[in-house]
């Protein structure tokens, strides 16, 4: 007795398992996508709320600003109820921005701090600060409450 193979049977079968296995790694890669767009979706929308919700109880005053010798002098108040993390320089030479310096001062509430800043240039006519604060590991910059100030000679 001889058996015999039914090779349209066989096709059929692999055509099946070919289709089963491309829908499931489609999706995986459907699935990896949603998941990674969420997560970028939802640090977004925490960006947002809390920029509203911190920026809004933050209050930066320049005091004085000063010019000497490459050396800026700036005496900043924190005039409200909430750390200020960080804060932009922006330094600029009548209306040319000459460059944005980023630091790490940390200002208390209710607090005033003297900041010399080495600008490395010759003359600056305005300076604009803009505060920083950090909430759940997120660094939120509160563009909306920047500050500007004309630059005097010390």
């Amino acid at each position: 007795m001889r058996l015999s193979r039914n090779k349209k049977g066989v096709s059929e079968w692999m055509s099946w398992v070919l289709l089963v296995a491309f829908t499931v790694v489609l999706s995986a890669f459907m699935y990896n996508f949603m998941v990674d767009y969420t997560e970028s979706s939802t640090r977004d929308m925490k960006k947002v709320v809390y920029n509203t919700d911190e920026c809004r109880m933050v209050s930066l005053n320049i005091d004085s600003v000063c010019f000497s010798s490459q050396v800026l002098n700036i005496t900043l108040e924190n005039k409200n109820y909430i750390r200020i993390d960080g804060i932009d320089f922006r330094f600029y030479n009548g209306r040319f921005p000459l460059h944005t310096n980023q630091t790490a001062i940390a200002l208390n509430p209710n607090r005033v701090k003297l900041v010399s800043i080495d600008t490395g240039v010759s003359a600056v006519t305005m300076v604009e600060i803009i505060p920083h604060v950090s909430k759940e590991n997120m660094d939120i910059i509160c563009s909306d409450k920047k500050v500007a100030a004309d630059v005097a000679t010390c």
